[in-house]
């Protein structure tokens, strides 16, 4: 069943996993983790504690130590710079901040996103066109489907 726009990612317990029933969030795909990391940086330089907020805010549920391998990497291939930066209360702290190579590779990104994206939607409605004329061949109804992939280009 498809996700409330701006749930976090969630997937059902595996085997063996406690029968309460709840969820377990799921790691984002590291290409989703590294385009959202590249544009909150590119709205402001942010420190890791600010970024896993505002991330779980746009329903991403990451565990820390996997964003902090994806903004090291980030770092490492100058997709993104860090500094020391002062804080109103407690120690200084690392903040990240988007380079001008990062801020090239989130426009690819977001392309390879959008294809993929595009690709979902159209395998979906085959799949809703499919299954709509089998169920009306059994005289069943069928459920509706819908994908809000699509995403109308700015410009």
């Amino acid at each position: 069943m498809p996700q409330p726009r701006g749930a976090p990612l969630k997937i059902e317990s595996p085997p063996g996993s406690p029968s309460d029933g709840s969820a377990v969030p799921r790691q984002p795909p590291r290409e989703l983790l590294t385009a959202w990391l590249l544009l909150l940086l590119g709205r402001q330089a942010t420190h890791g504690y600010e970024l896993r907020r505002l991330l779980e805010e746009n329903g991403l549920v990451t565990d820390p130590a996997a964003m902090y391998r994806v903004l090291r990497k980030l770092e490492d291939e100058g997709r993104a710079a860090s500094f020391w930066g002062k804080s109103v209360a407690g120690p200084r702290r690392r903040l990240y901040r988007l380079t001008d190579k990062g801020l090239s590779d989130l426009g690819a990104l977001v392309a390879a996103i959008r294809a993929t994206c595009d690709a979902h939607a159209a395998f979906l409605q085959a799949h809703e066109a499919h299954f709509r004329i089998e169920d009306q061949r059994r005289g069943r109804l069928s459920p509706q489907m819908s994908c809000e992939c699509s995403l109308q280009q700015a410009g």
